[in-house]
């Protein structure tokens, strides 16, 4: 039985008294999306024309992919355990996960991008049933993109409707946190995202379980 209305309820009560970490990292994404973009532009408006733009967005293809792994190493850890999140965890997860990251974002875009020529909500549907890639990595290291979405995949089997109405119920505190100039969302992505990451979990365990994947399964 997927319970957003629990995920979302143990989010809160794991990050009582250790927000300050997550938020952090919230905050240091925030400014170096900032920053590319002020590049973006800045080079789009010199004298160099287009001729670096392109090494600005591989540059943040590669820093959401990393990023990606750094959010869901983290609130993973909030997620299973009682230890406050450390400046180490974030230099752990960019040293481990970064490749994987990057390799898993351009995985994804690709297929999103290929089921978006059919149509859009097809690429919706999609979007949620490669929903778990990154958690799936973070848990195991070294599994690899193509794995990882496979298993995502079956994970989310029956509850990409789930997911998606998950997503909406985030939706409000989204708009107050866009009327506060964005400062909001400082709090719910750590909010939300450590939510997934308690779906991730009962998904992962719901899936095994049920048969439809074993411990072996998320290995190498």
């Amino acid at each position: 039985m997927f319970d957003r209305a629990m995920y979302k309820a143990q989010a809160l009560d794991q990050l009582k008294n250790r927000w300050l970490a997550p938020c952090l990292v919230v905050v240091s994404i925030i400014a170096v999306s900032i920053g590319f973009g002020r590049i973006y532009k800045f080079l789009s408006v010199a004298n160099f024309g287009g001729r670096f733009n392109w090494l600005v967005f591989a540059l943040n293809v590669c820093f959401s992919g990393i990023s990606g792994m750094v959010l869901s190493y983290v609130h993973l850890k909030l997620s299973r355990t009682t230890e406050p999140v450390k400046s180490d965890d974030v230099f752990v997860a960019i040293g481990e996960y970064a490749l994987e990251g990057i390799l898993g974002v351009l995985w994804c875009w690709l297929w999103l991008f290929l089921w978006s020529l059919l149509f859009f909500i097809p690429a919706i549907v999609k979007f949620y049933a490669y929903s778990q890639m990154f958690f799936v990595m973070v848990e195991n290291p070294g599994i690899g993109p193509m794995k990882a979405m496979n298993i995502s995949k079956v994970m989310t089997n029956g509850h990409k409707a789930d997911l998606f109405v998950m997503s909406l119920s985030f939706l409000g505190w989204a708009f107050l946190s866009s009327l506060a100039f964005g400062i909001g969302y400082i709090w719910l992505v750590p909010y939300s995202t450590t939510a997934f990451a308690n779906a991730y979990t009962a998904l992962k365990i719901e899936a095994i379980n049920s048969g439809r994947l074993t411990p072996a399964d998320f290995s190498k």
